[in-house]
């Protein structure tokens, strides 16, 4: 019996599993491009928010100075609800409200300076964008009147500029998307490792409990050659889930509703050939990680719980860079999964990737797999694997 023999055999059988596959079909193709599109939707309400410039205010009736300049600089004012801080508390109001004293009018007209309420909840992601908006066109104001003042006592404003901060981003033009994008190669990564898990229980941990892998291992056959076509089929399966889920990131981005973030969010051939290069090593391993772990589950549900490890381990990965003071380190191409991550964030943020980061990762899974094979191989050779099932 060659590789190939139980290559084509253990396919077939995994084929006709449907449930399985429909499973995980929605969970692995489908969850990873409706979470893109969900944060894609909540970004994009935070910008249209924070277009609106709704300023929200608590006694607009004591400061229509500050009311006048606000409508200036084009900003829409409206009343704070009685209960706002119980709205800012629940999130029901994503905004800062600003309270001013009854004596607001009185206290500028005398030269003093006015002690101003700015109320927000800075827990909920949704108000920041919009309470920074806020606190500029405050911090706006503050300086018209401190130039007002300035110029009434004869003194010249630029005395106080001493100097002009010019602000110039060096992100390249896909950092911003990519900050939403991290999403994306998060869950392929998922994706390569769920993929092949019930594959992979299935051909180790699911022969012994049927028992039907002593008597295959009582035939002439190389055992291999048998690891070599179980690990085949099983990378086959992890395989396709991963080149459907690009598939789905692909067209979840034709309905990103918000023309900004479509033009930041870059995902065409460039993107998609860089995620195809990247994890199809990646869950050749993972398959073969996945086998090797579910063969010492003596039970389905057993190797369950010892591949639900796996999957807790890469899950942590994407954590790991934001402890770390130094990002993209060059060691990090040498750990399975953050290696992975790293560059896929590098070209998502349209930073260069080079041969060396492409092929760092991909000679690591390579190796890595071949030692897990042996590893594999040499583990169906005892016979307390092999013949215990209980």
């Amino acid at each position: 019996m060659t590789a190939l023999t139980v290559f084509l055999k253990e396919l077939i059988d995994a084929l006709r599993d449907r449930r399985t596959w429909i499973v995980v079909l929605v969970g692995s193709v489908i969850a990873g491009p409706a979470a893109l599109l969900l944060v894609s939707n909540f970004v994009s309400g935070v910008e249209e928010r924070a277009a609106r410039r709704e300023i929200v205010i608590d006694g607009i009736e004591h400061a229509p100075t500050l009311v006048n300049f606000l409508q200036r600089a084009g900003a829409t004012v409206v009343a704070a609800p009685a209960d706002y801080a119980d709205q800012l508390r629940s999130g029901r109001l994503q905004n800062a409200v600003i309270r001013p004293p009854a004596d607001f009018e009185r206290q500028l007209a005398s030269g003093a300076t006015v002690r101003v309420d700015v109320l927000f909840d800075d827990s909920h992601d949704k108000a920041q964008p919009v309470v920074r908006a806020s606190l500029r066109l405050l911090a706006a104001f503050n300086r018209e009147l401190g130039m007002q003042r300035l110029v009434a006592r004869g003194v010249s404003p630029q005395l106080l500029e001493a100097i002009e901060a010019e602000e110039q981003s060096l992100s390249p033009a896909g950092a911003r998307g990519a900050q939403l994008l991290f999403i994306v190669p998060w869950v392929a990564l998922l994706v390569a490792v769920a993929g092949s898990m019930s594959v992979a229980i299935d051909v180790t941990a699911g022969e012994r409990e049927r028992g039907s892998l002593e008597p295959l291992l009582g035939n002439p056959v190389d055992v291999r050659a048998l690891v070599l076509g179980k690990w085949a089929a099983v990378t086959v399966c992890s395989a396709a889930i991963v080149v459907l889920t690009i598939a789905g990131f692909i067209a979840a981005m034709q309905f990103i509703r918000n023309e900004t973030l479509s033009a930041l969010m870059q995902f065409g051939a460039r993107e998609v050939g860089l995620f195809a290069v990247m994890l199809l090593p990646f869950s050749a391993l993972m398959a073969a990680v996945n086998m090797l772990a579910a063969t010492y589950g003596r039970s389905f549900k057993e190797a369950q719980t010892y591949v639900s490890y796996i999957t807790m381990l890469v899950n942590v990965a994407p954590i790991v860079p934001l402890f770390l003071s130094v990002r993209d380190a060059a060691w990090q191409l040498a750990v399975p999964a953050l290696g992975q991550l790293a560059v896929l964030m590098r070209g998502l943020r349209g930073e260069p990737v080079g041969a060396v980061d492409i092929a760092g990762p991909g000679l690591v899974c390579v190796a890595l797999t071949a030692l897990v094979l042996g590893l594999h191989a040499r583990l169906l050779t005892r016979e307390a694997i092999v013949f215990s099932r209980s």
